[in-house]
């Protein structure tokens, strides 16, 4: 059996209000937020094993897991591939990651089916790309090929992909002034394929130059 130590004090900290320290046999041991003190149930007097702080130092990680990720997603949604790899850089354990995005999942605060629309259909309202593209950026996102399918089809829902790329090259011809025409088409025609435009579409948007 394992020796325990006593907690002998529980001090509110003067910084941060909702965070307690915890003494051990009056030695400072470890600091709390005061949710995962609650959730532990420890109170002065209580005598803890080494197993037993462990384990409420693993409950204390995975609240600070879970309140980095909360606030990742704060800023913008966010797969489930990405809110691991902040939570890994955070020196986050793979175990408690996981459970953190588990729970995430259940209460519904990270659905990459969902999120896979939700980002082509902004990416397409912001910066319009070609498939080429946009399926790149969702497979960096960690996201499986039937979830990429689902956002390239909400992505061009309302319009194809020539269309989307037509209209980037008559506002892009615009721009080209007092260009002549092969290096106008030069430059519209490298500004597509860097758009994620396949050579197919950008030929047949070349083909119609005169119309814009």
């Amino acid at each position: 059996m394992s020796a325990t130590r006593k907690v002998t004090s529980l001090e509110i900290q003067k910084a941060k209000k909702n965070r307690v320290s915890v003494f051990l046999d009056n030695v400072f041991a470890f600091g709390l937020d005061q949710d995962v003190l609650v959730k532990s149930g420890i109170a002065r007097g209580d005598e803890l094993s080494d197993e037993r702080v462990a384990e409420i130092l693993g409950l204390e990680e995975r609240h600070r897991a879970k309140q980095k990720a909360l606030r990742l997603l704060a800023v913008r949604a966010r797969s489930r591939r990405e809110l691991a790899d902040r939570l890994a850089m955070a020196k986050f354990s793979a175990t408690v990651i996981d459970a953190v995005l588990q729970e995430l999942e259940r209460l519904q605060l990270i659905d990459d089916d969902a999120f896979a629309r939700s980002f082509s259909q902004n990416r397409m309202a912001t910066r319009p790309a070609g498939k080429i593209l946009l399926q790149r950026e969702l497979k960096q996102k960690g996201l499986s090929e039937t979830e990429i399918t689902a956002g390239l089809a909400k992505a061009y829902e309302n319009q194809t992909e020539s269309q989307v790329a037509r209209a980037l090259a008559e506002k892009r011809k615009k721009s080209c002034g007092a260009l002549d025409e092969r290096k106008a088409k030069q430059r519209v025609s490298d500004f597509l394929l860097r758009r994620g435009f396949s050579w197919d579409v950008v030929s047949e948007v070349l083909e119609d130059w005169d119309d814009y």
